[in-house]
């Protein structure tokens, strides 16, 4: 409790300070040009023929960001604004030697290199949330979120219009984006101010040119977007009605099953959502990757349903719940949305064993209902989901049974309060959830505080954690600090406490608990080198303790990465590990030491705007008791026509001393050789039709080494002996997702869905090649699944 009360103060100080320290800062404000709803007759087809584009003024003054030189482009970019009580409409043309323009179909908010233009729109006008929205040439559609200070998201979908054409001097786009899709402020008085910020990206030169003038190497961005106003902007009541219907046909029972649904979303005003869902189809669409990990450490999956991702943003309480900012590219959240719908907890029934297949079956939900909203400087968030019971087929002691397993209700109430006044931002937020079963109740809260100065130089956030599961309660929390003396370097400190009781896994994700820990970085960003575009430096170094006082991670790390004026990038790494112990891998069976490691590798790929794009990658890493492994990296993308594209990535990897953890206090370490190809192709009908392959296959073949075993009062790993008749240790890994999918937009957010998916997880057999794994794992399916999914969008 000492913990909390100390992040508490601390906290409590980080606002004061923020308070007393905000400066009053008025930035220009234009007035966006308005028209009558009868007036206006575009049609979004990305020529800007229509007469209204002539009689409006032009924006053209973007610079160079990307590289960060802040240059004036050699070619000239306009961008034409207008709103209407309905929506704000956008045109853009784009000086280019037509030569030079790259158009390539992709599905929706898929980053890869060509030409595009994006819009990134503050509907708070105050800097702490916004929309983004891009077109590409050729016409594919991305689109998301933003939070301070500059996280982007592409996890939301939106009901706007956009559509891109070449022309004889270049290529131009038109968007239409709808105001009564957005969260903003209700409106006082008759104007209403945002923010704009616009870019384009520019693939022949590997290029992003934008206004304002903000690269990612300097701290600040969506508290200083150009602040514009609108008069009169209080959008209707948006109700939209997705009914869904489905059909599966599993082909290893032989059974086929239906399905049917529907989401809601009614917006009664622009600072209130209220979302629900009733007998959800949250499934078979769209895979994840194949992932084997016979580590302790859990594998995060991003969130992929449309319902969840809607209005997800409230539930973020700091940078790190994002994927990619916690430990080793994990986030440290409360609310993880995929705990709802996976499978179920293991009942309490004694000797009883489930088929696999069976063990991991996502649970099925009931209904799931959302509110978020704002009033003022304070926005909040409610969100309950209720699981229907699951049944379970499996054994006790060789007899075959089937147990009902009760399913679990997720409940989250989030309640934040946010001030730019005078600039920066300042903020204090409260979370709470709660997962009810039967057979136990977990229960999480969290107080944020957040803190940006006003010229964004100094950046703070902290959270505090307290759970209680079962009445086992746990407490910890982080703070991260951040420092941008100026453009191009930044420093960063984060300081961590978990105790051994915390627990948020239920709902949220943390990759482990029991930790004391702090990091540093420093990052240098270069441009406008001698033979270089640009340069990226980053220093890294890590120290985190148990509570027990043992070292458990310790690391060095440098990176640096290098765009030449070929558009080709060049990036190595070189990392040093000190001795650690282990506390972890043994499953509860002690702890041993590891010792000191280097890592080191390269990656290098050419022009990724060349219809042919290579990339390959080599990397060396010492083993955690001796030995070593080698990762070889490569990866092939053909892009012959702006409707096809094919990649082949491979991954081979050997392993010598790879050490894996057997059973009780016993480890094994293995001569492992690893393949991981995946191949991906695409082909576009139109911009709205897609049929899409993906296959990834993960093959392990390990020969055991020796044998070891963790001391009773722990220490270095004892090696011991086989013993005769006992049985070896070698295994194999066999691993497919193979799918392929129909999708036809016949409407906004409007689908049809074919998609069939096939999968398996080949039982050990060391002996087999490794050609022979794939086709078994071809051959002998776990998952032989064929859905036909249409969902309708109705509704304003």
């Amino acid at each position: 409790m000492k913990v909390i009360n100390w992040f508490y103060l601390l906290g409590s100080l980080v606002v004061a300070t923020a308070t007393l320290s905000a400066t009053n800062v008025q930035a220009d404000t234009e007035q966006l040009p308005r028209m009558a709803e009868a007036d206006i007759d575009i049609k979004i087809d990305g020529l800007l023929t229509e007469p209204v584009w002539l009689d409006i003024p032009y924006h053209g003054d973007l610079s160079v960001l990307e590289p960060d030189t802040l240059a004036t482009p050699e070619l000239e970019s306009r961008v034409h604004y207008f709103y209407t009580k309905r929506g704000l409409y956008v045109g853009v043309w784009n000086e280019q030697d037509p030569a030079s323009l790259i158009s390539r179909l992709s599905s929706r908010d898929q980053f890869i290199s060509r030409d595009g233009f994006s819009l990134t729109l503050d509907t708070s006008g105050r800097g702490l949330y916004a929309y983004w929205f891009g077109i590409e040439l050729g016409g594919t559609m991305l689109d998301g979120t933003v939070l301070p200070e500059r996280q982007y998201s592409n996890q939301w979908d939106g009901p706007w219009r956009g559509a891109s054409a070449k022309v004889a001097d270049g290529w131009s786009a038109e968007m239409f984006i709808p105001w009564s899709m957005m969260t903003m402020p209700q409106l006082t008085g008759d104007t209403r101010e945002m923010g704009i910020y616009v870019s384009r990206e520019v693939a022949y030169k590997n290029e992003r040119w934008g206004t304002p003038a903000l690269p990612r190497t300097q701290p600040t961005f969506l508290s200083r977007l150009k602040k514009v106003s609108l008069q009169g902007i209080e959008p209707k009541q948006q109700f939209t009605f997705y009914p869904y219907a489905s059909s599966t046909w599993d082909n290893i029972p032989g059974e086929d099953s239906y399905k049917a649904g529907f989401d809601f979303f009614w917006r009664p005003s622009t600072n209130l959502q209220l979302t629900a869902t009733v007998n959800p189809d949250f499934g078979n669409v769209e895979s994840d990757n194949v992932v084997v990990n016979l580590t302790s450490f859990e594998t995060f999956f991003p969130e992929k349903r449309p319902f969840f991702l809607e209005g997800q943003e409230i539930f973020v309480t700091t940078p790190r719940a994002r994927q990619g900012r916690g430990s080793r590219g994990t986030p440290t959240t409360l609310v993880n949305t995929r705990r709802i719908g996976s499978p179920p907890k293991s009942p309490l029934v004694t000797n009883l064993e489930l088929e696999a297949i069976v063990e991991n079956q996502p649970s099925e939900l009931e209904a799931a209902f959302k509110v978020t909203g704002q009033s003022g400087k304070f926005r909040y968030g409610s969100l309950v989901a209720i699981e229907d019971d699951t049944n379970l087929r499996g054994t006790v002691d060789d007899i075959a049974t089937h147990v009902v397993q009760d399913g679990r209700n997720f409940g989250v109430a989030r309640f934040l309060y946010e001030d730019a006044t005078g600039g920066g931002r300042r903020s204090l937020g409260w979370i709470s959830t709660v997962v009810a079963h039967p057979q136990e109740d977990a229960v999480t809260h969290g107080l944020d505080a957040h803190y940006l100065s006003t010229d964004g130089r100094y950046n703070v956030d902290l959270q505090v954690i307290a759970s209680d599961v079962d009445d086992v309660t746990g407490a910890g929390g982080f703070i991260d600090f951040s420092y941008a003396p100026s453009q191009g370097r930044k420093h960063e400190i984060a300081f961590d406490y978990f105790d051994e009781d915390l627990d948020i896994n239920d709902f949220g994700f943390l990759r482990r608990n029991d930790a004391i820990g702090a990091r540093y970085s420093y990052e240098i960003s270069e441009s406008d080198l001698p033979d270089m575009k640009s340069r990226f430096t980053r220093f890294f170094a890590t120290q985190e303790y148990n509570t027990d006082g043992k070292v458990v991670r310790s690391g060095l790390f440098s990176f640096r990465e290098r765009l030449f004026e070929n558009n080709s990038i060049f990036f190595t790494e070189l990392n040093y590990f000190p001795k650690r112990w282990d506390d972890t891998n043994s499953d509860g069976n002690g702890s041993f030491k590891v010792h000191d490691r280097w890592q080191t590798g390269g990656f290098w790929e050419n022009d990724q705007a060349r219809k042919l794009s290579l990339s390959f990658g080599l990397f060396y890493t010492d083993e955690e008791i001796g030995g070593h492994s080698f990762e070889y990296e490569s990866q092939f993308t053909w892009r012959p026509t702006d409707r096809f594209s094919l990649i082949f990535g491979l991954v081979y990897e050997t392993r010598d001393g790879w050490l894996l953890h057997h059973k009780d206090r016993a480890f094994t370490t293995f001569d492992a050789a690893i393949w991981r190809p995946r191949i991906e192709g695409d082909f576009f009908i139109s911009a709205r039709q897609q049929f899409r392959v993906t296959a990834q296959w993960v093959g392990i073949k390990a020969d055991e080494q020796d044998r070891w075993l963790v001391p009773a009062g722990d220490g270095e790993l004892n090696r011991t002996t086989r013993i005769a008749g006992s049985k070896v240790r070698d295994f194999s890994i066999s691993r497919l997702v193979f799918q392929a999918r129909y999708r036809w937009e016949i409407a906004p957010l409007s689908d049809l869905f074919v998609v069939y998916t096939r999968g398996s997880d080949v039982p050990s057999d060391p002996s087999s090649h490794f050609d022979n794994l794939l086709s078994e794992s071809w051959t002998n399916p776990a998952v032989d699944v064929l859905v036909v999914k249409l969902r309708y969008r109705l509704g304003s």
